[in-house]
């Protein structure tokens, strides 16, 4: 008995007119655009990740900064203040070492999806972690946050006169920190780590230089996936154009289809827009190798402008 054999068509296909022509796709062709789309997608999950994780950064530093704010405006503050604050900067710092553990994680997953060899971004990664003591203490950090307790274990709020030979003006300044002495208490924090700790660590000056580190490893990443994401756009484009060129029109809606049998097996969107986002978060979001070395403060320098 001979079995019936599965015939398999591809096109291009406009879902959005109830009338228009149908173009033959190959089954390269196809596989190629559905290539492309997983690159792209693949892409577009690197890059939201690091914008996910670079505007926890800006919470964190937003809310010291706020906290600093209010001390300076609101007079003395009370046992209840300070709990309040830590509070809102615990929250913060967990969520940004909670983005920086799934860049990391992710990050290998997506760059191999996308046809890139991960092995140079571990080796950039490695080496922030070699050279930063601040970099290996949130990585230990995470892990303590993750398993066993909260992440700033107090907050100092400091005031200072300057400058110190002629005071003229009051500078006030929040330091969020880790202690050791709770640190040693976990059983689970990487001893090595420990080791180099001070009595305290200040969070927001280490999250600077773990967040820089993490920088260095995305733009690895982006040099690593360039080529294979450009020739991923350029076949989209290059589908697109020729679908206008046929139809003699632009149509939205444009679908590559897969059919067996006269059913609809696969589908793939044929537009940009979304990938139009990714091209604006690399523009947005750069990355910021040297973070360790900035900070802000709101001290006007020079006559007013």
């Amino acid at each position: 008995m001979m079995e019936n054999k599965t015939q398999r068509e591809c096109s291009l296909y406009v879902y959005t007119l109830d009338s228009n022509p149908e173009f033959p796709l190959t089954e390269g062709g196809f596989q190629s655009l559905k290539h492309a789309k997983n690159c792209l997608n693949a892409a577009m999950a690197l890059e939201e990740n690091f914008d996910l994780l670079i505007n926890n950064y800006r919470d964190l530093e937003l809310e010291a900064i706020s906290a600093s704010v209010n001390d300076m405006t609101t007079g003395m503050p009370d046992y209840d203040d300070f709990f309040e604050v830590r509070t809102r900067l615990n929250r913060r710092v967990i969520n940004l070492l909670s983005a920086t553990r799934m860049y990391m994680d992710q990050c290998p997953q997506l760059l191999k999806r996308i046809g890139a060899e991960p092995k140079a971004a571990k080796e950039v990664s490695s080496k922030a972690y070699d050279d930063a003591f601040e970099y290996r203490f949130m990585e230990a950090l995470r892990n303590h946050v993750q398993h066993a307790g909260l992440a700033v274990h107090g907050v100092t709020m400091g005031k200072s006169w300057l400058p110190a030979e002629a005071p003229e003006k009051l500078q006030f300044s929040i330091t969020p920190y880790a202690s050791r002495s709770v640190l040693e208490e976990s059983s689970g924090f990487k001893r090595a780590v420990l080791d180099e700790c001070p009595d305290q660590v200040g969070i927001t000056s280490a999250a600077r230089i773990h967040v820089g580190g993490i920088s260095s490893v995305h733009r690895k990443a982006r040099e690593l996936i360039d080529p294979f994401v450009h020739e991923a756009r350029r076949l989209f484009q290059d589908t697109i154009a020729r679908h206008e060129g046929e139809a003699e029109n632009r149509c939205l809606g444009l679908f590559a289809l897969a059919r067996e049998d006269g059913e609809i097996v696969e589908k793939i969107s044929i537009l940009l827009d979304w990938d139009d986002i990714r091209q604006n978060l690399v523009r947005k979001n750069h990355p910021i190798e040297n973070l360790g070395r900035r900070f802000v403060t709101s001290e006007a320098k020079g006559g007013a402008v």
